[in-house]
């Protein structure tokens, strides 16, 4: 179980584009593969909760999973818009069909784009149980939720699945709603770093 949440996460970054060219594989569909490869999560997270054979882990699971379905859905609907402005489903021509300068992102290109970017983001929050979605993990009533009886190196790769998705989720919001890679006069991998950084803090801020 531990090893199929990382994987559904760490799939991810196949097809995220740092830079024109620093790309592990530029799908024509990257866009498509990347929410549907963040759906082997939810399997990982409620086979964990059911095999530790404790019950506030099977009923942080169930959280999780319903949790997780549930979010995906508004997530999806808020990538759509992205999808027809782009007139693509690949990441790199969504990130051209944009510009470097903050008025030509799609983030402040139409209202529309804007108000589907919070949905986005709110979505992902909620997908990756972050503050102040973090139910599956309730401290005060399911102890640690659907990891409470993994340890070790186990346990550690949930907790790097969690990190991991937050700098993924961050990423596929720099490349629909920021620009991505493109800005004036730094290279295009830096300029990516910094978008992403500046969500992540946010994220962080949340908490």
């Amino acid at each position: 179980a531990p090893y199929l949440v990382f994987l559904g996460v760490f799939l991810t970054f196949a097809a995220l584009p740092f830079s024109s060219t620093l790309v592990a594989q530029n799908l024509n569909i990257g866009v498509l593969y990347v929410l549907s490869v963040t759906s082997l999560v939810v399997v990982g997270i409620l086979m964990s909760g059911w095999a530790s054979n404790n019950k506030w882990s099977l009923l942080g699971g169930m959280r999780a999973a319903a949790q997780i379905v549930s979010y995906e859905i508004p997530a999806s609907l808020a990538v759509l818009p992205v999808v027809l402005t782009a007139g693509s489903l690949s990441m790199q021509e969504v990130i051209r069909a944009q510009g470097g300068m903050p008025w030509e992102w799609n983030l402040f290109a139409q209202p529309a784009l804007f108000v589907c970017f919070f949905i986005f983001f709110i979505s992902a929050l909620a997908e990756g149980n972050r503050t102040p979605f973090d139910l599956p993990e309730a401290e005060s009533e399911l102890v640690s939720g659907y990891n409470t009886e993994y340890s070790g190196m186990r346990f550690g790769l949930f907790c790097f699945a969690e990190f991991s998705h937050m700098v993924s989720v961050c990423a596929v919001a720099t490349v629909l709603f920021l620009g991505g890679w493109s800005g004036p006069v730094l290279p295009g991998f830096i300029w990516f770093f910094i978008k992403v950084y500046g969500l992540i803090l946010m994220m962080m801020w949340f908490r």
